[in-house]
């Protein structure tokens, strides 16, 4: 879970927070967030782009060889595994 969006979200009104959670991609979040000038944090910019800081690859080993275990869609974060060192890690 990006605890990030979650706090950002909780500072918009209430109509805005409930319009946000309907978005259904990443690409509609970043465009709500643009129509309704709300200006996004680098760190939670590469999260709602569809990156993880480094891209997907284990921040550990820095090796791709990764098994995706669950996604929040209204976060739009994963949880990841590595299969090489076993390091779980949401992004």
């Amino acid at each position: 879970m990006n605890k990030e969006l979650e706090k950002l979200l909780s500072e918009l009104s209430p109509e805005l927070q409930q319009k946000a959670r309907e978005c259904k991609t990443q690409e509609e979040l970043s465009e709500f967030f643009a129509d309704n000038d709300i200006e996004l944090p680098e760190d939670i910019l590469d999260n709602v782009a569809g990156g993880c800081g480094s891209g997907y690859q284990c921040p550990s080993c820095k090796k791709m060889n990764l098994s995706k275990l669950e996604n929040d869609k209204v976060l739009f974060s994963h949880k990841f595994q590595c299969n090489d060192c076993g390091r779980v890690w949401y992004c």
